[in-house]
């Protein structure tokens, strides 16, 4: 090829932009180039010379007719191959031989090329390669691969293609059946299309991404519907919205019910067209324009009530025209714009043309965007006749072009300011009514962003991905050298090279108890050598009311360049609270791609909710460390949690920490440097430098109490630090006090001791937001006190029974106000049920809201509110009428807390939002209590925690305590008094030497010594429970070792009282049995042996008690309470019942059969004395003298039984009635003790003589 052809041609194909006028215009002047070819070239020759395509196709072009143009490159005249591509498709097209290669022609093979102002590669090679692709077999028709379930082989074919490219928009098989498939029974869900998605419309199967790209391929329907496209229209077309309904458009796709097609726009008789809704919106919704009457704008012409602007017929020139002939089927008003129906498509959709050409019979209705543009749009010149005509000069085009404004007259600015049809709303979202000028404007950032680790800086084309830097040499002969500053991923001279690195993005996710928590996060790369050398590291903070959301990212580089391809590398990543430095727990992630240079990692960790939640292990031998288990493996990973100056895998490689001493040293990375994590007033590498900003600067001051956070440099901010406000503020710097609801209920309305509270946020043109949370109420009080720092309009509560309230509806969100608000009967919602017949009740949904009205107008004003299963709606005034406004309401709407909740005894979480929830709230089931239902009110024994603790009022005096523990309280006071002067009395009774000289007599100074240790203990519980529940200071170690003891010893020294009663029967018994022969000091030396074993025996079955007894504090967002709780493992709940029963039923059968064998060793005694007495006689007469001695220990037994109840109970207390009973029963069970005195001193003349002279000796030494 000659120099001149091989110029003529780089011209001819526009292989050089730059030449085309410097050396292609002279060069091709006159059609010379043309000439150039034709007698310079070969007859035919490729260009380029090389392969174009698949390292086989070529362009060929002949000497014959080539032409240079200057606005596109030559076309190829034939397409050559010198291999078999796609030779079995061609073959029986026309070809010749070139070169040793099959030349066709480009319209043989189906490519129509066009000329145009495109590069040679757009215009034609890129064409080439959508054909030739489609046979192009990267796999022989010999290759397994094929016959693989995940392929799909092209029709007449031998190429395999993946499913998943089946039908995704690309053409992958040369006869295009890639992307002809259809469905195969009506469903996706076949093998080959089970990653498909479904257009219904069409029976088609579609790759999903094609779904949302802006573009249709399920083809439209239903005025520019499209399966795969899910719009503002496709959801108003097919979604039931309240507030579209019957507005005199139809939006909704007919719904076939009943046989009959249903829209939003039938059977609209009982709806109010002029509403909420409709109300000055700018379109006649109602035909008559009632919902416009006095909305005029413009301020034309000031119209009396009840009256329409128009521009009269007759007269050209805007007049009121009152509504009665609004839609009255006689046109008054010029371009019909009384009568909108007659431009109106089925008087229900929407159209553009809304000026009405009177008379004519080629198109009735025009655009107003036609009128006054000098054309008669109209047959009669209508669109002329509202021009002014003392205009003395041009307009151009319609005077409602926007260029025209200024010059428009009063009559033009009427039909200019018109709104079109078709420009109403689709969706309309709930509102409260308030006026369009003055509506809640809020802006929703849907933004979310991603924190980089490292700053951006323009791109300098000779550093590449760096920066110039330049440095000195030698400042005296001013010499300096640049050189570049690459940053992490790169290096190199020109930061030209790319660094081997993980490229993690991290998102996590903290409940809401750690809401205001800030966290450390410490994220390392590392290898699984026994060094477990850290080879990079990064540190975050985390603050979840900040950071709720946002993405971390980071470069974690390898030490050594390039990697060790020997060793495998992962990602851990530790968590410490940052206050306290405690650590909360450790992620591991897993590299599973080793051979990729930048390995990418985008992962959502959740915090541990606690530092009680991390799991030890023993599968590991840690030296000087312990084992830990990874929170997010499911397998149970472990590693060694090291000690101070400890590393390795094992934690066997001694270290020297060089951070501060108030910091913690997590690790030696890789060039022997400590890596410290630095408390809340430190930074730099060891932790040595202040942060003085929080401290210094009083513009940084968080308001009261708020704690002060300096921002660190990975976030992107204006502020420097963070404010975390303490629970009822927030704000910037904590100056907002939160909103304080105050609610109170009539005594008419029966309550749950749970209930929710829904917050309902209105926001203009969106969804109105949700926000749900959970308060109990004292079964003693009628009122709550709600605190909420986040805007609303709206406040619902809901009781279990599904009974809805309407607490608080306010048009303007005040923060932090005051609102005091009784609810009464007359504030419930109603369930639709209560309000219409089974008739409308059965109707399809779509009918049936048509009705929604009705009820708001027959029952008003009682009627407030009022819900069905998708609805909750409002009774609101709109003028003269009453009328309803619903809102979609999810009644069953269940949040788990990201599956992580804390709750126990399988309560149900509830948090204020799905994604940054600041509050969480465990719904208990029943018998369960406490924050997280820790507690359960079965099987509480002798404690008064669960029977009396909720009733207690923290921060109330005793006179302001409920009835219950006022009651309580004065029992308490009688019974410990009793109880003390019934012990005094008994020992000052057995002062005696005389009553001590047989066991009886110590059997009752037992008795009467652990009376006076159970009414001081009694006493001691009851008044440290009030205290403690009452919120007062006590020592903590005080209640620690209350709650150890008291019950514990309460529980012997009532058992204990029970054996010593049945002793003194059980020697009585004996007396009575040796008469004479019954020996005193026997038994007095007996009964000291008895005493002590009784002791050993009652401590020795009560001793797993305190083991199981713990202190824990009970706080949530409203009070902080302080429990005594014990809860036993099932087989000591077992061994405790059988104990109780034995500490019971062994005294009382011995108090039975001792009084028996007492009653009958009298009447045999009697019966020797007296013959001529029956037996029965005598037994009867012995039981008439002495039936106190079986009366008494009954009584006792008896008043100790509730005792035995409560701690065998199997069911709870489940209501304010059950904790009365429990509270009776628990009482009782300490009269007992009270009642020694009356039952064994008074009773005996002996007892009795021996308590007077005692008292007689003690009143002469007073």
């Amino acid at each position: 090829m000659s120099h001149l052809c091989w110029l003529a041609f780089m011209c001819v194909l526009h292989m050089h932009d730059n030449w085309i006028a410097d050396a292609c215009f002279p060069l091709c002047e006159n059609r010379a180039c043309g000439e150039i070819i034709g007698n310079t070239c070969p007859d035919m020759l490729y260009l380029p010379p090389i392969p174009i395509l698949f390292n086989q196709v070529y362009f060929a072009y002949t000497n014959k007719n080539v032409e240079f143009s200057v606005f596109s490159s030559a076309i190829p005249h034939y397409i050559c191959f010198n291999g078999q591509l796609c030779s079995q498709y061609f073959m029986k097209y026309q070809s010749i031989m070139f070169s040793n290669a099959i030349c066709y022609r480009p319209e043989d093979l189906g490519l129509d090329f066009h000329q145009g102002r495109a590069t040679w590669v757009h215009l034609y090679v890129i064409p080439l390669f959508k054909l030739l692709r489609t046979c192009y077999e990267m796999i022989d028709n010999s290759s397994a691969i094929c016959n693989r379930s995940t392929m799909y082989q092209c029709m007449n074919s031998s190429k395999c293609i993946s499913r998943n490219r089946l039908n995704d928009g690309i053409i992958d098989c040369f006869y295009h059946d890639d992307e002809q498939l259809k469905m195969v029974n009506n469903t996706c869900l076949l093998e080959r299309f089970k990653k498909h998605f479904k257009c219904i419309k069409t029976n088609q199967c579609i790759s999903y991404q094609l779904v949302h790209d802006g573009t249709c391929h399920c083809r439209e329907y239903g005025n520019g519907l499209c399966d795969d496209e899910v719009t503002d229209l496709h959801y108003a077309r097919n979604h039931i919205l309240f507030q579209v309904i019957c507005d005199g458009f139809n939006e909704l796709i007919p719904v076939i019910i009943d046989g009959r097609n249903e829209t939003d726009e039938t059977e609209c008789e009982q709806w109010q067209c002029n509403n909420t809704y409709t109300r000055c919106d700018g379109f006649w919704n109602c035909l008559n324009g009632a919902d416009e009457i006095n909305c005029d704008s413009l301020g034309l012409l000031d119209c009396p009530l009840h009256h329409h602007i128009c521009v009269s017929t007759e007269t050209k020139r805007l007049t009121c025209l009152p509504i009665e002939k609004a839609d009255d089927g006689q046109i008054d008003c010029l371009g019909g714009t009384d009568e909108p129906r007659l431009c109106r498509e089925d008087h229900y959709l929407a159209a553009d043309n809304n000026f009405y050409c009177k008379n004519d019979t080629r198109r009735p209705c025009i655009n107003s965007g036609y009128l006054c543009d000098s054309n008669d749009e109209c047959e009669y010149g209508d669109d002329e006749q509202v021009c002014d005509t003392n205009r003395n000069f041009t307009i151009y085009g319609s005077v409602c072009f926007d260029n025209n404004v200024e010059m428009r007259s009063d009559v033009e600015k009427f039909f200019c300011g018109r709104f079109i049809d078709t420009k109403k709303q689709q969706i309309v979202h709930f509102s409260l009514g308030i006026d369009r000028n003055s509506s809640i404007k809020v802006t929703k950032s849907n933004r979310k962003r991603i924190l980089p680790h490292s700053f951006s800086r323009p791109t300098n084309k000779h550093c590449h991905r760096g920066f110039d830097l330049r440095v000195s040499l030698d400042k005296d002969k001013n010499l300096t050298t640049t050189t570049c500053l690459c940053p992490p991923s790169f290096y190199g001279d020109m930061c030209q090279y790319q660094n081997q690195r993980v490229s993690l993005t991290m998102q996590y996710r903290a409940l809401s108890d750690a809401w205001r928590t800030p966290f450390v996060l410490v994220v390392m790369l590392i290898d699984d050598s026994d060094e477990r050398t850290i080879h990079s590291h990064e540190q975050f903070t985390y603050l979840p009311m900040r950071d709720c959301q946002i993405k971390f990212n980071s470069y974690l580089l390898y030490s050594t360049r390039p990697k060790n391809n020997s060793i495998n590398y992962s990602v851990h990543i530790d968590v410490y609270e940052k206050f306290s430095l405690a650590y909360r727990g450790s992620w591991f992630l897993s590299l599973k791609f080793p051979f990729l240079s930048v390995h990418r990692l985008a992962v959502q960790l959740d915090i541990p909710h606690s530092v009680d939640s991390i799991k030890s292990c023993s599968d590991l031998q840690c030296v000087h460390g312990h084992c830990a288990r990874y929170s997010n493996n499911q397998d149970g990973s472990s590693f060694c949690q090291c000690s101070q100056g400890w590393s390795g895998r094992y934690c066997t490689i001694p270290q020297t920490c060089t951070c501060s001493f108030n910091s913690l040293c997590v690790g030696i990375s890789a060039n022997n440097r400590s890596l410290c994590v630095c408390p809340i007033n430190r930074f730099g590498p060891r932790c040595l430098l202040d942060n003085t900003l929080c401290e210094l600067d009083q513009n940084t001051k968080c308001l009261h109490g708020g704690q002060c956070i300096p921002i660190d440099e990975h976030i992107v901010s204006e502020r420097k630090f963070t404010c975390i406000c303490s629970k009822g503020f927030s704000g910037d710097r904590c100056e907002i006090p939160d909103n304080k609801i105050i609610v109170s209920f009539h005594k008419d309305i029966s309550l749950s001791q749970a209930m929710l509270i829904h917050f309902i946020r209105v926001i203009d043109n969106a969804l109105p937001e949700r926000a749900t949370t959970f308060k109990t109420i004292p079964v003693h009080q009628n009122s709550i006190i709600i605190y909420w720092s986040h805007p609303f309009h709206l406040v619902f509560i809901e009781l279990f029974n599904k009974s809805y309230y309407l607490a608080v509806i306010q048009r303007t969100f005040y923060p932090s106000t005051t609102i005091i608000r009784e609810i009464k009967s007359s504030d419930r919602c109603e369930h639709i049920t209560e309000l219409f017949n089974k008739t409308i009740i059965k109707l399809h949904l779509l009918r049936r809201i048509k009705y929604y009205h009705v009820p708001c107008q027959r029952h008003s004003p009682k009627l407030s509110c009022f819900y069905d299963d998708v609805h909750l709606c409002l009774c609101n005034d709109h003028g003269l009428h009453r009328v309803a406004n619903c809102f979609e309401f999810n009644h069953h709407l269940k949040s788990d807390c990201l599956g992580r909740s804390g709750c126990e005894n399988g309560a149900q979480c509830f948090q204020d939002s799905l994604t940054c929830a600041q509050t969480s709230i465990c719904v208990c089931p029943t018998c369960f209590y406490g924050v997280r239902c820790q507690f359960s009110t079965s099987g509480f024994g002798l404690s008064l925690d669960a029977i009396l603790g909720y009733h207690i009022l923290p921060h109330h005096s005793i006179l302001h305590q409920p009835y219950a523990v006022q009651i309580s309280a004065v029992l308490t006071v009688i019974m410990v008094i009793a109880g003390l002067i019934n012990g005094v009395l008994t020992l000052i009774t057995f002062r005696s030497k005389k009553l001590r000289e047989a066991g009886c007599g110590l059997y009752l100074i037992g008795s009467s010594i652990t009376t006076l240790l159970t009414m001081t203990l009694f006493g001691i519980k009851f008044w440290t429970l009030v205290s403690s529940q009452m919120s007062l200071t006590i020592n903590q170690s005080f209640l620690y070792v209350q709650c150890l003891l008291i019950d514990f010893l309460l529980r012997i020294c009532l058992s204990m009282d029970q054996w010593l009663n049945s002793c003194v029967a059980a020697e009585r018994a004996i007396t009575a049995l040796k008469k004479v022969n019954f020996d005193k000091k026997k038994s007095k030396k007996f009964a000291k042996y008895v005493i002590i074993a009784l002791l050993v025996l009652t401590i020795s079955t009560a001793i797993h008690d305190p083991v199981h007894r713990r202190i824990f504090n009970d706080e949530d967002n409203d009070e902080k309470r302080i429990w005594c709780i014990v809860s036993y493992p099932s087989s000591f709940q077992l061994f405790n019942s059988v104990t109780h029963l034995f500490h019971f039923f062994i005294p009382f059968f011995i108090n039975l059969i001792s009084a028996l064998i007492i009653l009958k060793a009298n009447a045999r005694q009697r019966a020797i004395v007296r013959p001529h007495y029956t037996y029965q006689q005598l037994l009867r007469e012995q039981f008439r003298q002495h039936n106190r001695l079986i009366i008494a220990p009954f009584i006792l037994i008896i008043l100790a039984f509730p005792r035995v109840i409560l701690s065998l109970v199997s069911g709870c207390m489940k209501s304010a009635q059950d904790s009365w009973l429990f509270l009776i029963g628990y009482f009782i069970s300490f009269i007992p003790p009270t009642f020694i005195f009356l039952v064994f001193i008074l009773p005996s003349k002996l007892y009795k003589e021996e308590f007077l002279k005692a008292v007689k000796h003690y009143w002469k030494m007073i």
